[in-house]
């Protein structure tokens, strides 16, 4: 019984996980205009004499996907307008106004540094796998090289020259900074992809022979 029970855990889980995860972005891209269209289909189903309002379920499936599918829309033509000269300045104007406001703007600031550096298809957030002295010098973990060491601090510690994070497990989106010389770290060839599931099984999963 007990086996049995892990196994369908371990079928079941990863559904579950994936679910929850889709159902949580889906309700944060809709709910802005989920209630203006909920609103506007109830208004039409009155005009058009329907009896929509008896079916709940389906005005709010309706509205969710609506709401989704424009706000997807709403995306691809923001990014194609960021990319023109004249919308550019526009973008400039507002984000010196939004910085400027207490709380909101180191808030703002964070979250597009973020965003940037993480889907910015002209960069990768987490450029190598190594493996690095950490916490002593006789043992060792798992980490990404995030970049360059930043000149101010370089001037301090100028025999360093790699900025390191190295992901906790079993949760890997907090972890440590560190600033290491690129002779202390060892290169390996395993995939982020397959850090992260290392990481997360704490272990268990090993990454493929290559």
């Amino acid at each position: 019984m007990k086996k049995s029970f892990s196994t369908g855990l371990i079928i079941l889980l990863p559904f579950a996980l994936t679910l929850w995860v889709v159902n949580y972005l889906f309700d944060l891209f809709t709910n802005p205009i989920f209630h203006i269209i909920e609103s506007a289909l109830l208004v039409y189903e009155k005009q058009q004499g329907l009896s929509l309002l008896h079916h709940e379920t389906l005005v709010r499936f309706l509205s969710r996907i609506a709401a989704l599918a424009l706000t997807f829309f709403f995306i691809v033509i923001l990014g194609f307008l960021a990319r023109k000269f004249f919308f550019d300045a526009l973008l400039k104007l507002f984000n010196q106004v939004v910085v400027r406001i207490p709380i909101v703007g180191t808030i703002y600031r964070l979250t597009k540094d973020i965003t940037k550096a993480i889907l910015s298809t002209d960069q990768k957030a987490f450029k190598e796998t190594i493996l690095v002295p950490f916490p002593s010098p006789e043992t060792y973990s798992v980490g990404f090289v995030t970049g360059e060491v930043p000149p101010d601090l370089q001037r301090v510690i100028p025999h360093v020259d790699v900025t390191v994070f190295v992901p906790t497990a079993p949760h890997p989106i907090s972890g440590y900074v560190l600033f290491c010389p690129r002779k202390s770290l060892h290169s390996i060839d395993v995939s982020v992809e397959d850090t992260f599931k290392f990481l997360l099984s704490c272990g268990v999963i090993q990454p493929p022979p290559k």
